[in-house]
């Protein structure tokens, strides 16, 4: 079907002569576009047959477009890497299947040093076809790297006993058993070491060294029956590097090709014997001039470099070994190695900046590299390779190294730079791709990190605009978790932190229920650390309090995390004035809630109670028992002034119960038992309302009793006039985390001389970049 197809479309081209009627008439028929350097690599290796193609793409039909969703076609791509590699795929396209498929690739992945990215993975198996193609295009890229060693590894010079060494001996002549440290060439020595280690006679070791060491390179890279001698090898040669350096002087070349293929070996260990045997060589050169012919090993086509290249990708755990031979090499040769050679192999942007990436930490001439302003060269080519006609891969690896170069090189990244990366940081994080927001927000994550450790004075600048990313992706609930979880970690870190900047904006947006905001248990997370931080203030104290208490009479999900966090609140500022204001107007709003939910419930008769779910009923019954339960916590805390003001309330209501619904509540008479004697607090009650009744004619014996208890007119508008500077500065949103309908606040809070949960009056939002600084100035 798919030849008469493409028959059909050849006519049509040969007729028109039209390549933009071409390309239209493709896009009828196919979806998926492979870039040509990739359609011809996996011809070249027999992975796929011919494909339709025009000057720019070869395009794939649906069925094939499915196997490369699925991961079928990587399966295939691994097999030419290894025909060990045996990837377990099942045929289909449903999400399921694809995940089952691309889990086992990423297994197999590994086997060949190579690990793909969680979030890639995902994206791939939703079909992201920009995220497979770079995907490809690094598998790609590491095939011909490893291929193109082990075929290239020891194109160089032929090594054979007519080299001019200080003596020439004859292969006949060499005696295999004589010890190391007595031979007279290189030639013998290796000729020796391998007959010692491979168990083999002169003239088989020699074979090893034929066809430019082809054979040799082969046991380096894949061993000969395990690695167990290469190793052994190896290592006996890294305890003659001293003896060795004797003979390299006239060839060094010779013995670096020789070595070349360990480093790209599959074992480990063979990687770090031949680094370590490397690196020992070039630290003792005996003469500066023969670095320069290590360099030209180094840099020239099938030379050192590439393998090292390829080392760093496949053996990243010894990255410090390479970078120091890197460094060794290049010292007389920086701008050279790093801006002209690199660029001969790495010669996609990415490729480049990725390998700058991995060495910019730990490169030992760091120094000599900012004195020669390379760090600045490679920021130009970041900044080309952010623009955004790249991949979103490309850009990600483009920020990678901004954040880099302000962690590991601050003095070196001015202010504009600064303000670039800044303003293209917030791109990224608005961009719709949610791999790259989260990248972004990473990166900036661990620069803060970075500079509240070193007291850098833009820590403070880059904690506020977080800040403001949070409140701004409070909506979307995988980004708002990362970042309340990346500032837990900063909470938990940093004891100094401003807190108060992040806590007071986060708790008034958990109060608004616009798009279904809601807490969740890393909000929760995040509480429960500023409830014990050291830096918390009395404000955002009483802030948190009014959102929790909500949270609490509220909320059947949360109301237990809610009561860990009020607890601690309490338990920490219970003396502080303005917190036990709070407290005992919060006891009075939720006893008269409990009076209220329990007339309901007595004057409800049999026929309502049976009508309700037996849901609602355990609610009800529930509701009442968290009342109870927070009193009875509040007044445990022992506060002497504040239980004197909560045991007249109780009582009050224990008296309305008993004489407007004629029964007895045995909650609020097991409260009062913790003041004394219950009966004696009734009856001393019940002689102030009989007080209080017989004044209510007398106006001087009233405003008397009103003194007495303490509810001065002067009190009262104070309690109003905060009440009314809060509503200026902190205007009631338009939804809550309840519904109007079920906030048990909703009368209190609409009379203003009645009592309000929130207290603090008038507090500013605003923090500007001085205040800022002097709070980070003790970090």
């Amino acid at each position: 079907m798919l030849r008469s197809k493409v028959s059909t479309q050849n006519n049509i081209i040969f007729e028109n002569r039209n390549e933009n009627y071409r390309i239209k008439y493709y896009k009828l028929f196919f979806n998926m576009k492979l870039d040509l350097d990739i359609y011809q690599w996996l011809v070249k290796i027999n992975v796929l047959q011919e494909l339709p193609i025009n000057n720019l793409f070869a395009h794939v039909d649906q069925a094939l477009e499915e196997q490369f969703l699925n991961g079928i076609i990587i399966s295939q791509i691994l097999k030419q890497f290894d025909q060990k590699i045996d990837v377990d795929v099942k045929q289909g396209n449903s999400n399921g299947i694809r995940l089952f498929n691309w889990n086992n690739v990423c297994r197999s992945l590994q086997q060949i040093n190579i690990t793909l990215d969680d979030d890639i993975k995902i994206s791939i198996v939703k079909g992201d076809f920009q995220m497979l193609m770079q995907f490809l295009k690094e598998l790609k890229q590491h095939y011909e790297l490893a291929f193109y060693i082990e075929e290239q590894v020891s194109t160089t010079t032929r090594f054979d006993s007519q080299q001019n060494e200080p003596q020439e001996i004859s292969i006949d002549e060499i005696d295999p058993e004589k010890p190391l440290n007595q031979t007279q060439s290189l030639l013998e020595f290796i000729i020796v070491s391998l007959c010692k280690h491979f168990t083999l006679k002169p003239k088989q070791a020699v074979t090893l060294l034929n066809q430019n060491y082809k054979q040799l390179s082969n046991v380096l890279i894949k061993g000969n029956k395990g690695f167990k001698n290469v190793i052994n090898w190896l290592m006996e040669l890294s305890k003659y590097i001293n003896h060795i350096i004797k003979f390299v002087t006239y060839k060094i070349d010779i013995l670096l090709t020789l070595l070349k293929a360990g480093l790209v070996s599959q074992s480990n260990e063979v990687c770090y014997w031949t680094l370590y045997i490397i690196e020992g060589i070039l630290i003792n050169l005996p003469q500066k001039e023969l670095l320069e012919d290590v360099y030209a090993w180094l840099v020239r086509e099938h030379g050192g470099l590439i393998a090292l290249i390829l080392s760093q990708q496949r053996h990243h755990q010894y990255l410090e070994q390479i970078c120091k031979i890197y460094s060794i090499v290049s010292q007389y040769n920086v701008v050279d190695f790093f801006d002209v050679q690199l660029r001969k192999i790495l010669k996609s942007g990415k490729e480049y900046i990725d390998f700058i990436n991995g060495i910019i930490q730990i490169i030992p001439i760091r120094d000599q590299m900012q004195e020669l302003n390379l760090f600045e060269l490679f920021a130009s080519h970041a900044i080309k390779l952010f623009e955004t006609k790249h991949t979103i891969m490309e850009r990600m690896t483009a920020l990678k190294y901004f954040e880099h170069y302000w962690i590991y090189y601050p003095e070196q990244f001015v202010p504009n730079q600064i303000e670039q990366y800044l303003l293209n940081s917030r791109k990224a994080t608005r961009e719709a791709s949610f791999t790259m927001r989260i990248f972004t927000y990473q990166s900036l994550f661990r620069i803060l990190d970075n500079l509240a450790l070193q007291k850098d004075k833009y820590a403070a600048l880059l904690y506020k605009k977080l800040v403001f990313s949070l409140i701004e992706n409070f909506d979307q609930k995988e980004v708002r978790e990362f970042l309340v979880a990346n500032f837990l970690m900063l909470i938990r870190k940093y004891s100094t932190i401003p807190i108060d900047i992040l806590i007071i904006p986060m708790v008034k947006q958990l109060q608004i229920e616009q798009n279904e905001i809601q807490i969740n248990i890393v909000d929760f997370q995040l509480l429960k650390s500023v409830c014990t931080h050291p830096k918390i203030d009395v404000n955002v104290t009483i802030l948190m309090l009014d959102m929790l208490s909500k949270l609490y009479l509220s909320s059947i999900m949360f109301y237990q995390l809610a009561f860990q966090q009020i607890q601690l609140l309490l338990t920490r500022f219970i003396k502080l004035n303005p917190v036990q204001e709070f407290t005992f107007n919060l006891v009075k709003i939720a006893i008269s809630e409990y009076y209220g939910n329990y007339q309901e419930h007595i004057k409800s008769n049999p026929k309502q109670i049976l009508n309700r779910s037996p849901d609602e009923n355990i609610r009800r019954q529930q509701f009442r028992s968290q009342i109870i339960s927070l009193i009875k916590f509040i007044i445990n805390l022992r506060s002497f002034e504040l239980n004197e003001q909560i045991k007249p309330v109780i009582a009050h209501f224990y008296l309305e119960i008993q004489q407007n619904l004629k029964t007895e509540s045995k909650a609020l008479f097991m409260l009062l038992g913790h003041f004394g004697d219950p009966q004696e607090i009734v009856q001393e009650e019940q002689k102030k309302y009989k007080q209080i009744n017989q004044s209510q004619q007398n106006p001087f014996v009233q405003s008397q009793i009103v003194k007495s208890q303490g509810l001065k007119v002067s009190q009262i508008s104070q309690v109003s006039q905060i009440q009314q500077n809060l509503n200026n500065n902190y205007p009631k949103s338009n939804k809550s985390i309840i519904s109007q309908k079920e906030d048990p606040f909703k009368e209190l809070r609409e009379d203003a001389t009645k009592p309000s949960l929130t207290m603090l009056g008038n507090i500013s939002l605003n923090y500007d970049e001085q205040s800022l600084l002097k709070q980070f100035e003790l970090l």
